[in-house]
C-alpha cells in the first residue's frame, strides 16, 4: 500500500507528470488521522517505510502510531537545510524529535552522502543508517551519433537561483573551447536575467532556451546530447535529472552539493564541481570540453542501469531489509558497488 498527501502537485502536473498505475498496490490519497491510525493497525506485521521524519500529517500520525503499535518501521529522508539560524533551529528540532522516537525506527534510508552526514550527527545510529537515492526507470531509446565535434548539453528544470544555472552559464561563457551547444528548458525568476546574459555576451549561436515539455517527451530528448548538467548551490537531496541522463548513456557535471554526485566517478561517468573553491567550476567545464578520458556511452548506459534504475533500487532495498531484520551483511550502495 502506497499512501500519500495527494496525488501530485500543480507543479508536476505542468510539466507532464501523472499518478503512476503500479500493479498490485493501492494507492490511498489524503486520508484522515483515523483513516492512518487504522491503516498502521491492520498491517502490524507490514515493513512501514515514512517519507521523512517530521513534517506532514502523514508521517507525524504515523510516526506516533506506529510506535505504540511497535510495527516495523523505517524512514526514508533527504537532509535538510542547515544553513543559517533556521538550520541551528532545524538541528534542534530533529534532535529534539530523535529523543523520543529515533529508537523506534529500525533503519533510515538517507538520501546522498549529506543525508548520512546529518541524521548520524544528531544521533541516529550509524549501523542503521543507509545511504540511500532516488531510483528511476526509462526506456532508453538508441542515442543519435553526431560526427560535428560539438559538444551538446542538456539542463531540465527551473531557472532559478539555488539550481545555479545562472553562475553555471557566467563560467561556460568563459571557456576558451566554444565548441558546445547547451539547451536549457524550463523557465523560472532567474529566465530573463540569463537570456539577457547570453544576449550580451554573443552565445545566442551557443546557448538555446526551451518551455518545459511534458516528462514523456522530455526524456525522448536525452539522446540529442552527450552531457547533462546540474548545478545546484543550494540544498538538492538527489537530482534525478542525472539518473535519467546516466541511463541515457550521458555524461553528467554536477555540483557537489547535489547528492547525485556521490555516484559521479570523476572522469568516468562525468565530473563534479564545488563552488566554494574558486576556479572549481570552471575546470569542470573544461575537463568536460576537453572529452578525454571518459566511458563510452554503452558503458555508462550499464553501470546506471545496475546502479540508478528501479530495479536496482528494489534489489538494494531487499538486501537492506535482510541485514536489519535477518542481520546479513550491511550492503554497500549499488552505485558504488559497481565500478565504471
Amino acid at each position: 500500500m502506497l499512501v500519500v498527501e495527494r496525488d501530485i502537485s500543480p507543479y508536476r502536473e505542468n510539466m507532464g507528470w501523472e499518478v503512476p498505475k503500479i500493479e498490485g498496490v493501492t494507492i490511498e490519497v489524503a486520508p484522515s488521522r483515523e483513516r492512518i491510525k487504522k491503516i498502521v493497525d491492520t498491517n502490524r506485521d507490514a515493513i512501514h517505510v515514512l517519507s521523512g521524519i517530521k513534517g506532514s500529517k502523514i508521517m507525524n500520525v504515523s510516526m506516533k502510531r506506529g510506535a505504540k503499535r511497535k510495527v516495523r518501521m523505517g524512514s526514508m529522508s533527504e537532509p535538510y537545510d542547515r544553513t543559517g539560524i533556521k538550520g541551528r533551529l532545524r538541528d534542534v528540532k530533529y534532535w529534539y524529535t530523535g529523543l523520543f522516537f529515533y529508537r523506534h525506527f529500525d533503519f533510515l534510508l538517507a538520501i546522498g552522502k549529506e543525508g548520512v552526514n546529518t541524521y548520524t550527527r544528531i544521533g541516529f545510529n550509524a549501523k542503521r543508517v543507509f545511504p540511500w537515492a532516488y531510483f528511476v526507470s526509462v526506456d532508453a531509446p538508441e542515442k543519435q551519433q553526431t560526427a560535428d565535434g560539438i559538444t551538446k548539453i542538456i539542463y531540465a528544470g527551473r531557472v532559478e537561483k539555488g539550481k545555479g544555472i545562472y553562475p553555471f552559464v557566467t563560467e561556460l561563457a568563459k571557456a576558451e573551447n566554444k565548441r558546445y551547444r547547451l539547451d536549457i528548458y524550463g523557465s523560472g525568476p532567474d529566465e530573463d536575467k540569463l537570456k539577457e546574459f547570453v544576449q550580451d555576451n554573443a552565445l545566442t549561436g551557443n546557448i538555446y532556451f526551451h518551455p518545459f515539455l511534458k516528462y514523456n517527451e522530455m526524456v525522448k530528448q536525452y539522446t540529442n546530447y552527450d552531457w547533462v548538467v546540474l548545478p545546484s548551490t543550494r540544498k538538492d537531496g538527489w537530482g534525478v535529472i542525472i539518473n535519467e541522463g546516466l541511463l541515457n548513456g550521458l555524461k553528467a557535471i554536477c555540483s557537489n552539493i547535489c547528492g547525485v554526485s556521490w555516484a559521479i566517478a570523476d572522469k568516468r561517468n562525468g565530473v563534479t564541481f564545488d563552488w566554494r573553491k574558486h576556479g572549481s567550476c570552471s575546470n569542470a567545464i573544461d575537463t568536460m570540453l576537453a572529452g578525454t578520458g571518459f566511458a563510452n556511452a554503452a558503458d555508462i548506459q550499464e553501470w546506471a542501469r545496475r546502479s540508478l534504475s528501479g530495479e536496482a533500487g528494489a534489489a538494494y532495498f531487499l538486501e537492506i531489509m535482510d541485514n536489519v531484520y535477518d542481520k546479513k551483511d550491511k550492503p554497500s550502495p549499488p552505485w558504488l558497488a559497481n565500478k565504471i
